[in-house]
């Protein structure tokens, strides 16, 4: 598989399908509403539906600070609830889409939410089945990843995950073993979750009901590809990347009155579209992948029609009619 070529058409195929991301992206809007449900209820309940807080300029500090007190006080829920709450969705939500976004990605038709809905059920058991073999897979690149941690520790050369906040901010943490070691995390972690992917695409693509044996056949093809594996890890990087600069573009827009604040509204989701298109586009990876290792198909010769002048002569015939000059003698 020309590793190159995917790294540049997966994003493609992953940026140009905008029904889908539309769907991602109503989904997140979703989850986002359920999670701030429990904090944004009680604000408005107490400071009205006004987003200046009471005719104040906005943002009103002295909102803020009345809103600040009302969480302290238990007037407010507790701010790790919504959190968890979606967490929860947001892993449920991503679970019953699965199956429709690797049918979409491996289909060449127009983008049909009918289908899409209907890949989405058809191949929830088998994606939750093959999320249980995926983190039963998981625990031995977690011990890798800790065993490694531990033996450095030992030795005295400190990892990214062992240093304490004053070496953070007086010390250089990147060090060659603390990059080793990361770069070691970083090869497991991915090593995981493109198998996971590609056995996602294996039960759709070969309507495979054997989860287990999906996902030990994705696992073995990663690591014969160490290629496909690092096209995977720099696409995942290209995506964080992406991320973080529309993320600081986000936190430079200043919000000063309403409008700046749908503004600031409106480049978040366009930093969640970014995020969504890339994980698309990893899933979309994982698929040429698939078709790299999947077996051509044999196709049989085609028989012409024969016509009366190329018509074969029948056995009996050619064994008459050959005759040998000692038959003729006779």
């Amino acid at each position: 598989m020309k590793t190159l070529r995917s790294l540049l058409t997966a994003p493609l195929k992953a940026f140009s399908e905008l029904k889908l991301l539309g769907v991602l992206l109503v989904a997140n809007l979703c989850i986002a509403l359920v999670q701030a449900a429990p904090v944004l209820i009680p604000a408005i309940s107490h400071f009205g539906n006004s987003l200046s807080g009471r005719g104040r300029p906005f943002p009103s500090s002295e909102a803020v600070v009345d809103f600040s007190k009302l969480l302290a006080q238990g007037g407010g829920p507790f701010l790790a609830g919504p959190l968890v709450l979606g967490f929860l969705f947001s892993f449920a939500l991503q679970l019953v889409l699965a199956g429709g976004i690797v049918s979409r990605l491996c289909s060449q038709e127009r983008f049909s939410l009918a289908d899409f809905a209907r890949n989405c059920a058809a191949q929830l058991g088998r994606n939750l089945r093959l999320l249980g073999w995926a983190l039963l897979g998981l625990l031995p690149f977690v011990a890798l990843a800790v065993a490694a941690t531990v033996l450095l520790a030992r030795a005295d050369k400190p990892t990214l995950f062992t240093l304490e906040g004053e070496q953070w901010m007086l010390d250089n943490p990147f060090t060659g073993w603390s990059v080793a070691h990361l770069a070691l995390v970083v090869v497991l972690f991915a090593l995981w979750r493109s198998s996971f992917d590609l056995a996602r695409v294996q039960l759709f693509a070969d309507d495979q009901r054997k989860t287990r044996l999906a996902a030990w056949r994705a696992l073995k093809q990663m690591v014969r590809s160490p290629g496909a594996l690092l096209g995977y890890i720099v696409l995942g990087i290209i995506g964080l990347l992406a991320v973080i600069v529309f993320a600081r573009l986000h936190a430079a827009v200043e919000v000063t009155s309403a409008g700046k604040a749908w503004l600031a509204l409106g480049v978040a989701q366009l930093v969640v579209a970014v995020r969504l298109g890339f994980s698309v586009a990893t899933l979309a990876f994982t698929v040429d992948v698939y078709r790299a290792m999947a077996p051509l198909p044999v196709q049989a010769p085609e028989e012409k029609p024969t016509t009366a002048a190329e018509s074969p002569t029948p056995v009996r015939e050619a064994h008459t009619t050959a005759e040998t000059p000692a038959a003729k003698a006779e």
